[in-house]
């Protein structure tokens, strides 16, 4: 169990990309992705934060294609 438990660690440790952070504030950690909705072949994930680089949030861009 414990061998199990350490391997998904590892493993969502290396699949989960690192994502840019704002200038002085940050949006913390990536969230679950949600379904994209039609028209879009996948969403990716973007900080975005305020004119002084602090109260950040996660939000999802639709990519095309």
């Amino acid at each position: 169990m414990r061998l199990a438990l350490g391997s998904l660690v590892l493993v969502l440790l290396f699949v989960v990309p690192a994502k840019p952070i704002c200038a002085s504030g940050s949006c913390g950690i990536v969230p679950i992705k949600p379904i994209p909705p039609l028209g879009c072949r996948d969403l990716e994930p973007q900080c975005v934060c305020d004119g002084t680089g602090q109260n950040c949030y996660w939000t999802w861009i639709c990519v095309k294609g």
